[in-house]
């Protein structure tokens, strides 16, 4: 059992289902490139694999990291521009009542490059605003996306970990994605994988998360939070 004192989500397919935003985004993308969009089902081929890249730009061209840079980071930008019909995801707001009613404290973080009052409004019509202690955007950690990398969360989770008033080391990390694990272990939080995001589970493992689980329905099996009231 993984023992923490507050908790971070990431907020896309971890949350909320936002599957459909990203694929719409990715599409918009391609057209404006000159490309043909994809259908839903050649997008999902690419997106379960992890392999968008290489439709963005061949693996061996040697502008390659420059190109999936600035493609990425306007795909953050505009995640958030519009949104076609995203759900939340069965047992999210049960979890987040349980965890308030225990005194834990949570943040959520997202990527995309959006004020945090955007990510406020979407979180309360969810009914989920009211649990949130703090949210942190790729809007505040825009130097840390720039000059490190587009995925990189390591700032945003250190920001979300200070806003909680908690050491990262004290926090559990929730997320769907790769990079949720890989950068909360390099803070020293303690990782939980979710797999609503559709992500492999092998893929998944390779970065080592203290758990993964089938979504955050699942949190209290694997998780007690030391701030638990009795």
């Amino acid at each position: 059992m993984i023992t923490a004192k507050a908790v971070i989500f990431d907020y896309d397919c971890t949350l909320v289902d936002t599957l459909k935003r990203f694929y719409d985004v990715f599409n918009q993308l391609l057209r404006e490139r000159g490309d043909k969009p994809f259908g839903w089902d050649e997008f999902l081929k690419y997106y379960v694999a992890d392999t968008l890249d290489d439709v963005i730009t061949a693996p061996f061209n040697k502008e390659r990291e420059q190109k999936l840079h600035e493609f990425w980071l306007e795909f953050l930008r505009r995640y958030r521009a519009d949104d076609p019909g995203s759900k939340l995801i069965p047992g999210v707001r049960e979890v987040f009542q349980k965890l308030n009613d225990a005194g834990v404290p949570i943040a959520v973080i997202t990527s995309c490059i959006a004020p945090k009052a955007q990510i406020k409004e979407e979180l309360a019509s969810f009914g989920l605003d009211k649990f949130v202690k703090a949210i942190v955007t790729g809007d505040d950690a825009i130097n840390d996306l720039n000059k490190q990398h587009h995925f990189s969360k390591v700032e945003i989770l250190r920001l979300a970990a200070e806003s909680l008033g908690f050491d990262p080391r004290d926090c559990v990390v929730v997320g769907d994605y790769w990079n949720d694990v890989r950068d909360g272990k390099i803070l020293g939080a303690r990782t939980v994988a979710v797999l609503t995001g559709l992500m492999r589970r092998e893929l998944l493992e390779k970065y080592g998360p203290d758990a993964i689980i089938e979504s955050v329905r699942d949190l209290p099996k694997v998780v007690k939070f030391e701030t638990q009231k009795l």
